[in-house]
């Protein structure tokens, strides 16, 4: 015999579980937590604390360079002293040379990498870009008209509006309204989406 039931079917769906070993997360979307614990579990970077994250903490050009040294598993290359500022004892050393190595990071000047310096949106862009090239991966220059949907747009340095320019057009990199910010600190909650996007598309 088959039964049938005339009533209402309640389906609770429960709240992402993304990213609940943070504490710090509980006020950002389910993209954002995914891409935190994406990159956690990648070991590409770890909270500051055990149970924080610090999304809106600004990172700095030495930490960048080993988040990037680890996400496309770059192997150890290059000089083990390059710029002034690096000794070969730093714990971003090898993740700066090899990078430097592999055309993905320049310095500032002077023989100097300014790795306590933060690191700006734009400027992690065109690493992130470098980075795809030096590993095979298409990333070609965006078309620089799609700059100038953007209230700062015009703003962006010479040097990474192609790299911009392909970050927006992909979607890699999270803005804010009509803004790019291109000069502002990354924090790390927009450089777990940058990286997420990138290495999950």
């Amino acid at each position: 015999n088959k039964s049938t039931f005339d009533g209402e079917v309640v389906i609770t769906v429960s709240p992402g579980s993304y990213s609940s070993r943070f504490t710090d997360l509980g006020g950002y979307t389910d993209q954002q937590r995914a891409a935190v614990e994406y990159i956690y579990e990648n070991g590409i970077t770890v909270g500051i604390s055990s149970n924080e994250y610090g999304p809106e903490l600004a990172i700095t050009r030495g930490d960048f360079a080993v988040m990037v040294y680890k996400a496309f598993n770059f192997s150890p290359s290059g000089n083990s002293w390059v710029f002034n500022d690096v000794p070969p004892n730093a714990y971003y050393a090898q993740a700066v040379n090899t990078l430097y190595e592999r055309g993905v990071v320049s310095g500032v000047g002077n023989g100097d990498y300014a790795p306590t310096a933060n690191v700006a949106r734009e400027d992690a862009m065109c690493m992130v870009q470098r980075a795809m090239r030096s590993v095979g991966w298409s990333a070609s220059d965006g078309s620089y008209s799609s700059l100038s949907a953007y209230s700062d747009g015009s703003s962006v340095s010479g040097y990474a509006q192609g790299a911009m320019s392909m970050a927006i057009q992909r979607g890699y990199l999270p803005v804010s309204g009509r803004y790019l910010s291109p000069r502002q600190p990354l924090t790390r909650i927009d450089m777990a989406q940058i990286l997420h996007r990138v290495l999950t598309a």
